[in-house]
């Protein structure tokens, strides 16, 4: 039987499913405490998180270290697709070996929070299914990572991405792995008509991986590729939903609707 908890701050908004109802409390527990140290050290919204308090790169805690390394990981997956700024300059992080220094381009700042809520929905997920061998699905604000034996129909997705279609409203199954959205900003009057502005090609971009923290940066890369994104993301064997500006939906190899 299939137990769910959720519950909203104002940074964020976080779901738990678990296959035993039973682990439901410590799955719970697990993640307000994950997602809560996640804030204090990411957060832009939070004057004294570590990110805005950060001084020395080489003080940097193993929690922000490891978001920082998935940022760093996202760039280079995206080929500098992904954006990463941040308010203070990151100059060099510690590697999972922890005695090498991965050295940023000078001025470099990684823009965390949307790597980040992706990269601990695995880790939330990760740490429940191998501790208590059960499995559970996390939704941290859109960003989703499934983990250990799923229900006998998968863990069912619903999907809104703004597509009129009544399939859009389908659930669809998600059996292990990670899925993520990446939107448009509606556009300003001021970009509207400006002539150097290229037009948006997709409304939104949702991808399925092996990883949430994957599918996130694929979903990112793939609005800033326009409509060079359907090859982009075959190309890399990953199942995709595109919903371009004008309604048209495109679905690369894989995709289950």
């Amino acid at each position: 039987m299939v137990a769910s908890d959720c519950w909203d701050t104002a940074e964020y908004s976080c779901q738990v499913f678990t296959a035993a109802a039973a682990d439901l409390p410590l799955l719970s527990e697990l993640a307000h405490e994950r997602v809560e140290a996640l804030a204090q050290a990411c957060s832009r919204q939070r004057p004294d998180s570590e990110v805005n308090s950060l001084d020395d790169p080489q003080l940097m805690s193993p929690l922000l270290s490891a978001v920082v390394r998935a940022g760093l990981r996202a760039a280079q997956f995206s080929g500098g697709l992904v954006p990463g700024r941040t308010q203070r300059p990151v100059a060099a992080v510690a590697t999972s070996a922890g005695d090498q220094l991965i050295e940023t381009p000078p001025r470099a700042d990684l823009d965390l929070m949307p790597i980040a809520s992706a990269w601990a929905a695995d880790w939330i997920a990760e740490e429940y299914s191998q501790t208590f061998a059960t499995g559970c699905l996390v939704n941290f604000d859109g960003n989703i990572a499934a983990r250990g034996t799923p229900p006998p129909c998968g863990w069912q997705i619903h999907l809104e991405d703004g597509q009129p279609s009544s399939r859009a409203h389908q659930p669809i199954p998600l059996w292990s792995g990670g899925m993520a959205s990446a939107t448009s900003p509606a556009p300003t009057a001021s970009l509207v008509s400006d002539p150097n502005h290229a037009p948006r090609s997709w409304r939104s971009v949702t991808v399925a991986a092996p990883s949430c923290e994957r599918a996130k940066a694929a979903a990112m890369a793939a609005l800033a590729l326009g409509d060079a994104a359907p090859r982009w993301l075959t190309q890399r064997g990953l199942a995709a939903r595109l919903v371009h500006t004008g309604g048209i939906t495109v679905q690369t190899h894989g995709w289950t609707d």
